[in-house]
Parts: C-alpha cells; structure tokens; sequence
C-alpha cells in the first residue's frame, strides 16, 4: 500500500512538471507581436512606396543650326524650353543675303523643336528680328519679337501668336526721318510688354492674360523737347494697388530703365485735373486722400516731402516745389 501510493505521488508531480514546462517560453523564444495597425505597416504602404524615385531629367542647352545673331535667343528654365531667331538657306535672300525670321522653340529635356514659324519679312529681308530684351517674370508664357516698327508675342503655353502690336501714344508724335518710330528696347516686366521707339518715346502693352494684349496709355507725360517725353504710366497690381513708372533711355549710355516710382505698389486716386497731367510737377495721392506724393517729370522721380506738407492742398504743395 506504501509503493502504491508513493507511485501515485510520482505520476502526479511528473504531470505538473510537464505543464509548467509548455506554459513558460525558454530564453531563446520571444512571445509572438501584435499585428501593428499604424502607418509604419507595410500592407498600409502604397504599392510603390519601396520603388526609387528616379531624379528629374536635367535640362540641356539645345544646339542651334543654322546663324543665329548674338542676345537672339532665350532659354527659360522654369518653362524648360529654348526660343531663338535664326536664319539659313530657306530665307536667304540673293540680293540681301541672311533673313534672320525663323522663330523656334525646343523642348531643352530633349532639344525636340516645339514650334517653328517663318515671319514674314521686316521692313526688308535684311531687317533683322529680336526677341525682347529682359524677362523679369519667370512665370510668363510670353515671349515677345521686335520688329522694325511692330511686335510679335508667342504664346508658349497655347503655342500661337498674339495679335500684332504697334506702339501706341497719348500725343501726336512728329517724325524726323524714315527711321522714326523704330522700336530700339522692348523687355517684359511682370505681365507689361514695355519698350521705347525712336523720336517716339515708351510704350506699354498690357499682357494680362485678363486684359491684353492692350495698349496702356501714360497717365501723365511732359514734353521735353520736340521728339523727347517724359510719360508716367499707372500699371495696375494685384488688390487694387498701382505702380507708377516713369521708363528712361539714355541713348549715350543705351541704358534703358523700366525706372518704378513706388517701392511697391499702392492705392492710388486718379482724380486729378487734365490740366495737371502735363506740367514738370505732379501731385499724386493714395486713396485715402492723405499721404500726398510730388513727382518730377522733368527729372523722372518721386521727391521726398517733408512730413508737413503730407496733408496740404495739392496748391501748397506745388507753391513748395517749386520754390
């Protein structure tokens, strides 16, 4: 009876033992994780999440055939393409030789041509064409051509021409010669297309895509001499804000400055008299009808007034200046 109850004893501590044993993972076992359910979860990743991206293609300069004449051709990055003006064979002349008309445009990812017109022929065939000077907006879709006495501009985006622009003037204008109203500058300047014509003066074209192309008459202008002006332009800017310019070519120099009144541009009236848009001073004023601006159209800029004269009659201002 003692060896058999002592047996059982066995058998029972054995089974104990056992279980333990199952229940308690060893030091070289880990318990399972839970299944994550945050972003980090590859089967929350998209199907290309573990996919290289591959780098942007870099842009290249395209090469040109044919002749090309110097500063006629414009490579605008943020739009990835190449405009030039060139000429070859097909627009040879015999009598005047090289016609430099054939406008390209070439995709500088892979230098395939975009667009290629022939204009039609400038005044004559040796008359060259130009493409405007300066693009000071990165973001413009525009691209404009000189001619002679008339402009072009290309639409990159839509990829057609504008319709053709003349100079357009406040005043009459007298010519000297034949060589009269020939456009020597024309640059772009945010969304104004603005240049300067010989014995003419500037001009500016509105390029809006809301608006132009339109020409923009000066809202003052004073005469210097007989084919010399000094002519102010209002160029309208975002929340009903105006920049005064006053353009300047100096023909010693060829310098030609776009010259901006303002810093940046502000709420300005255009109540004022007709009679005043044509004198060496000019009184402006914000729209508010304080902070009164004097500006001198013979020299071409804005006068600093002194704080006391900031919200006197614009007679008093005038008295001032030119005393």
């Amino acid at each position: 009876m003692r060896y058999f109850l002592y047996l059982i004893g066995l058998l029972f501590f054995i089974s104990c033992s056992e279980t333990a044993t199952k229940s308690t993972p060893t030091p070289t076992e880990l318990p399972p994780k839970a299944e994550s359910t945050s972003a980090t979860n590859s089967r929350a990743l998209p199907r290309n999440a573990n996919q290289i991206t591959l780098p942007i293609k870099q842009q290249q300069k395209c090469k040109i055939s044919g002749e090309i004449l110097a500063d006629n051709e414009l490579w605008l990055k943020d739009q990835a393409r190449l405009v030039c003006i060139r000429a070859d064979s097909t627009t040879y002349d015999p009598a005047f030789g090289m016609s430099h008309r054939i406008l390209e445009v070439y995709n500088t990812y892979n230098c395939s041509v975009d667009l290629k017109l022939t204009l039609p022929v400038n005044l004559s065939p040796d008359f060259p064409y130009f493409l405007a000077d300066i693009n000071y907006n990165n973001d413009s879709k525009i691209v404009a051509v000189k001619a002679a006495k008339t402009i072009y501009c290309l639409d990159l985006e839509t990829k057609r021409m504008l319709p053709m622009l003349t100079p357009t003037f406040k005043s009459t204008r007298e010519s000297v010669d034949a060589s009269s109203g020939n456009i020597v500058r024309l640059e772009l300047w945010e969304d104004f297309l603005i240049g300067y014509a010989q014995d003419r003066g500037t001009f500016v074209f509105d390029l809006s895509p809301k608006s132009g192309p339109k020409p923009v008459l000066p809202f003052a202008e004073y005469k210097l001499g007989d084919t010399r002006f000094n002519s102010l332009f209002l160029l309208a800017s975002e929340n009903k804000n105006s920049q005064a310019i006053l353009p300047n070519y100096d023909w010693e120099e060829e310098v030609f400055s776009i010259n901006p009144i303002f810093k940046t541009p502000i709420p300005i009236s255009t109540d004022v008299q007709k009679s005043a848009l044509d004198n060496q001073f000019l009184v402006l004023r914000q729209k508010d009808g304080k902070n009164a601006l004097l500006v001198d159209m013979k020299v071409g800029e804005n006068k600093t007034l002194p704080t006391e004269l900031l919200d006197k009659t614009t007679k008093e201002i005038l008295a001032w200046a030119k005393g």
